[in-house]
């Protein structure tokens, strides 16, 4: 009987051990599920919308419908011995802010390959032009007009790069030009850019890869394209002519013309007409101011002359009298 007795409590004993392990496990199981509950919770995103510094007056959505093609990387010890082409471009290395500028936007560009049949695109190489990326407040155009604005001078990088393009047979799918005329490349052969409406793009439709090396000093801007063999690009020619108010940008290889662009340029505006109105106005004003006061002058002279006269008509009566009374 107590053999039995005994067995039985062991038995409870048992049973309360797995009883008591069942429920922690259950425990532990609600404590992950409420901790997981938490933080996918926090993990929600809202869209944002951002103002960029380089316009104040544009706002966009950051999720921008642009096309994105592949990233391209950098590589500055590879083997690109093949020069393919080169294009160089003159700025003015006094404009502290401006060279800047180009400096910056070069640092981005420089050593980039672009493997054969992929894109380059200058905006998405290059990034958004703002004062946390280096750049400083120089010359754009804005409006019709040249204003300051940031990343001015940007502009002539994604030109000299378009021009170095062309006489690789690249193809150009992205181009514009600027609306005012511009001093350092032909009319015609510029390719302006904008943060992040207007891009330039262009893909390597070779056999080999290229890679740009882009630097500026001492004025003197240059784009050169290496090849990593020895590829033949054709005997390629540019050509601008003007008609009419189109400049006409071609390019033909091996005598058959496979690109043109089209390009228009406006005058800048300017305030010489309303200066000249002021300026006639300011001298119609300053006569008019001289007349009046050559008139007070004139009657201040003859009041001061007719005094005179009185005065010294007193002086004489005074002067006749004494010597009468010296007479007597």
């Amino acid at each position: 009987m107590e053999t039995s007795k005994f067995k039985k409590l062991i038995c409870l004993l048992m049973c309360l051990v797995v009883l008591s392990a069942f429920a922690s496990c259950a425990k532990n199981k609600k404590e992950e599920q409420t901790t997981s509950a938490v933080f996918t919770t926090t993990t929600t995103t809202e869209p944002t919308t951002v103002t960029t510094t380089e316009n104040e007056k544009t706002t966009f959505a950051e999720v921008y419908t642009a096309k994105v093609y592949k990233g391209l990387s950098k590589d500055k010890y590879g083997e690109y011995p093949y020069k393919i082409a080169s294009y160089s471009t003159y700025y003015n290395a006094g404009d502290t802010m401006r060279t800047q500028n180009l400096e910056t936007a070069v640092s981005k560009v420089n050593n980039i390959v672009i493997p054969s049949g992929e894109v380059f695109s200058f905006n998405q190489t290059v990034g958004k032009r703002t004062v946390t990326a280096g750049y400083e407040t120089a010359k754009i155009v804005r409006d019709g007009e040249f204003v300051d604005g940031l990343g001015g001078g940007v502009c002539q990088v994604s030109s000299t790069i378009f021009e170095c393009a062309l006489r690789t047979n690249a193809e150009i799918i992205e181009r514009y030009s600027h609306s005012l005329t511009v001093v350092y490349v032909p009319l015609g052969g510029d390719a302006t850019v904008m943060w992040p409406s207007a891009d330039f793009k262009f893909r390597n439709r070779s056999s080999a890869d290229f890679r740009i090396k882009m630097h500026c000093d001492s004025g003197t801007l240059t784009c050169s394209i290496y090849a990593n063999k020895d590829v033949n690009v054709g005997d390629i020619k540019i050509n601008i002519k003007k008609s009419g108010k189109n400049y006409i940008l071609t390019r033909k290889v091996n005598g058959v013309q496979n690109y043109i662009t089209y390009s228009q340029y406006q005058e800048p505006k300017t305030t010489t007409t309303k200066k000249a109105k002021t300026t006639e106005k300011d001298e119609k004003s300053k006569k008019s101011k001289k007349e009046k006061t050559t008139k007070k002058s004139k009657k201040s002279k003859k009041t001061t002359t007719k005094k005179s006269k009185k005065s010294t008509k007193k002086s004489k009566k005074k002067k006749s009298k004494k010597n009468k009374k010296k007479n007597s």
